[in-house]
């Protein structure tokens, strides 16, 4: 019968509540959740996706940062914000500051606007390099979500 440790390696009693994760013998890895036992398998599928399998029961993870997590909270598309000519409140908020100028030239990813939102100041970047066509708000103006901020020329 496998000994199961914790990260610090005491050996754990077999009646533990506590989750933990065991090797064994031949390399397998196993949660001990309790008094049950549960066979865990990890492959990477690249692209920061994952097949996880427990118990032979298989899922899909994929790893995604803080920023792609919160731009699903606020309903960004990614893909589409880098494709469009506007740049639009992703949640409402009030403007405190504009950081560029029409007819200025920007590089994809320079700070444009800051948004005040959730008592958080959150710059908005150009989604590609472009020029300033026109601001549609001014700093102290309240937008709802979607509000069209700044408009790139053609």
């Amino acid at each position: 019968m496998a000994r199961y440790r914790n990260a610090q390696g005491q050996e754990m009693p077999e009646n533990s509540e506590e989750t933990r994760l065991y090797r064994d013998d031949r390399g397998r890895w196993w949660v001990r959740i309790g008094l049950h036992n549960h066979r865990v398998s990890i492959q990477a599928l690249g692209g920061g996706k994952w097949d996880v399998r427990v118990d032979g029961v298989a899922d899909q993870w994929s790893v995604r940062g803080v920023r792609e997590v919160l731009m699903e909270k606020m309903g960004i598309e990614e893909g589409v914000a880098a494709q469009s000519k506007e740049l639009r409140a992703p949640m409402p908020g009030k403007v405190l500051e504009i950081l560029v100028e029409e007819g200025q030239s920007v590089e994809e990813g320079e700070a444009m606007l800051v948004l005040e939102a959730m008592k958080m100041e959150n710059v908005l970047r150009a989604a590609s390099a472009g020029v300033v066509g026109s601001i549609g708000v001014s700093a102290g103006n309240a937008v709802e979500k979607e509000a069209v901020l700044i408009s790139m020329a053609d």
